[in-house]
């Protein structure tokens, strides 16, 4: 699979590309750009993040995993008459279980924005496009997935003329290597 990218001079182009984009259907559109603008984040399309679902599961694993080697330990291989209380009781197991919930979650929020991030990777393959080094100086860049089929390729052209972008650039996306 191809992507296209599309350089642009200033923030405002891109944000109308963008925009204009989105509309037209296209929505696993990303920005490279020199520097952060609310204008270019808010003509993004927006993704809902799946990180707060990662660190519930974390967080309900570890609290849970917890508790039961509490329980499997005290009250079921090695259980002791301590003062006359039950081997279980659920009251002495809760602050290790409330610690290793905590623990699990925020280990779960840690490697979780790292894999949504795209922290992990040294390499991506629109580092080989040809100028796409001046997208950390002064040049603002969108990428976009590109179109097999060649009428299809021809409707994007047209409509990337439209928009303004300086250059474009097709470059093979990861998962077509």
């Amino acid at each position: 699979m191809a992507e296209l990218l599309l350089e642009f001079d200033g923030p405002e182009s891109l944000a109308h590309a963008a925009r204009e984009l989105a509309r037209q259907g296209y929505a696993a559109l990303e920005a490279y750009t020199p520097y952060s603008t609310e204008e270019v984040r808010a003509a993004l399309p927006e993704r809902r993040s799946w990180i707060p679902y990662l660190v519930l599961a974390g967080g309900l694993f570890g609290a849970g995993a917890a508790y039961f080697l509490q329980w499997y330990l005290v009250a079921y291989l090695y259980p002791l008459n301590v003062g006359g209380r039950p081997p279980q009781l659920p009251l002495a197991f809760v602050p290790i279980t409330f610690e290793m919930g905590v623990l699990a979650a925020s280990f779960s929020a840690f490697f979780g924005v790292l894999w949504a991030g795209r922290l992990v990777r040294p390499w991506h393959p629109v580092f080989e496009a040809e100028g796409f080094d001046s997208a950390s100086v002064d040049k603002f860049w969108l990428a976009l997935p590109a179109a097999e089929e060649p009428e299809q390729r021809a409707a994007l052209e047209s409509l990337v003329q439209s928009l303004g972008a300086q250059r474009s650039v097709y470059v093979q996306s990861e998962a077509g290597r």
